[in-house]
């Protein structure tokens, strides 16, 4: 049977095949509804795929990004079960016990017990290790306040005067609060929506003791989640083409005044009756703008964007560190992620999110600050053997004050036309659970509009 008998007028057409776009294409495949995925990369996977960087690490696949999952991604979660991908088998799960470094103060612990929430967070905020009992306290009343208010704000405003208004001292913003932020929200707390953190701290905190659960992926993201995905589209006779940029798209409209898309790639031009656009917004940006013939300024998302750096450090195999995380305040590094998880023994990956001075630092520089900085957890570590920098500059859209006014839904004002990303207004910031969540709440939308 050839691709061309796959496609009927029926068939949607996603582009993009990153996790949003591929979360779409298996809702829908499992569904009965035949699509067709455009990808302009030579592989799936977005801004969350495994990659072979052949000149330092020719043997070994790092993936673009640092990934972790909470407890509370259940909308992942479930969509690995549905793709037969077990949780054990790729994910680790800690319970929360976060452990932070800094040059300028002892190291600070706090760990949840194994009680029901949200007492384990509260027993967790009473025995801070190395936070003052009245800081401790000041915590415990935060949680309590905003827990009566259900996490939810009158009026959204920044990180920073949330934690103002509920009194958290210096030394907690420090400490806790700004590294909290970034690591959800890539965004500094002087622009980050308070309303956004608060509800990611709500899905995470107030239900079940599991939501706040550290998952670490014991593989790589193509081999745990990517790659399973593409098999299970085409299982279901999906089309996937890759290499597939989309330059042009334009809208015709027949005599029966049915809406058909003339879409042009760099391999070929299709004719499409659905489309989902599953790329990053700046790119869905310019699609939506040829769509509906729209002039620059009338499709601008109204969205910034935040980088995103990782420095892959290879040391000698026995290196270990004694957290899977481990977290840093007060220096450039602010996660590191010990890959013997997945094993790599002697991989350390250090994130750092956001925008800032090290993204002016010459290369060497960078890994010769960090490599000094992990030295806070081991002072014996010996030089690095290799190392990889890993920058996405636009990695996250800002998550700033008000933010969820100006993120698009995911249809459009054409009923053909639907949109898929971290970026939509979902409830999440740009994560694996928020691009997951569009994907699927876009291709559920679509089989309604199928089955009537």
């Amino acid at each position: 049977m050839s691709q061309d008998s796959l496609i009927s007028s029926s068939t949607v057409h996603i582009i993009g095949a990153g996790w949003s776009g591929l979360a779409c294409a298996v809702t829908l495949s499992r569904a009965g509804i035949p699509v067709q995925l455009l990808e302009a990369a030579p592989q799936a996977g977005g801004r969350a795929r495994s990659v072979q960087y052949r000149k330092s690490f020719p043997h070994t696949l790092l993936d673009n990004g640092q990934h972790i999952m909470l407890g509370a991604y259940h909308h992942t979660l479930k969509l690995f079960k549905q793709l037969d991908i077990k949780e054990q088998d790729v994910l680790y799960r800690q319970s929360l016990n976060l452990v932070l470094n800094s040059p300028r103060s002892p190291v600070i612990r706090l760990t949840a017990p194994a009680l029901p929430a949200p007492w384990h967070l509260i027993i967790a905020m009473l025995t801070f290790k190395n936070i003052s009992l009245t800081d401790r306290l000041k915590l415990v009343l935060m949680l309590v306040r905003i827990r009566l208010k259900q996490f939810t704000l009158t009026k959204d405003c920044s990180v920073a005067e949330l934690l103002n208004h509920y009194s958290q001292s210096q030394r907690l913003i420090e400490a806790l609060w700004e590294p909290l932020c970034l690591a959800t929200m890539n965004t500094p707390i002087k622009e980050a929506s308070a309303q956004v953190f608060l509800t990611v701290l709500e899905k995470s905190f107030n239900h079940s003791r599991q939501n706040s659960d550290l998952l670490f992926f014991k593989s790589d993201l193509s081999s745990v989640f990517v790659n399973k995905a593409l098999n299970a589209i085409r299982q279901h006779h999906g089309i996937i083409l890759f290499n597939h940029r989309v330059r042009n798209i334009e809208l015709q409209t027949d005599t029966s005044s049915s809406n058909t898309f003339i879409v042009h790639t760099t391999k070929e031009t299709i004719t499409a009756s659905t489309l989902v656009l599953a790329t990053p917004a700046y790119i869905t940006e310019k699609l939506q703008g040829q769509v509906f013939n729209l002039k620059p300024e009338h499709s601008k998302l109204k969205l910034t964007y935040q980088p995103i750096c990782t420095v892959y450090l290879q040391y000698p195999e026995h290196i270990k560190f004694e957290q899977v995380m481990t977290g840093f305040f007060g220096t450039l590094s602010q996660w590191a992620i010990d890959h013997r998880i997945n094993k790599q023994p002697g991989l350390i990956a250090v994130v750092i999110s956001s925008s800032g001075r090290h993204l002016q630092l010459p290369e060497e520089q960078l890994v010769d600050t960090i490599h000094n900085e992990l030295k806070l957890v081991q002072p014996d570590l010996p030089l690095w053997l290799q190392y990889q920098v890993v920058i996405e500059k636009k990695a996250t859209f800002n998550c700033t004050v008000n933010i969820n006014t100006v993120r698009p839904d995911f249809n459009t004002s054409n009923k053909r036309v639907f949109l898929a990303g971290d970026f939509t207004r979902t409830t999440y910031p740009a994560t694996l659970e928020g691009a997951v969540i569009s994907g699927i709440q876009t291709a559920r939308h679509i089989i309604k509009q199928h089955k009537r």
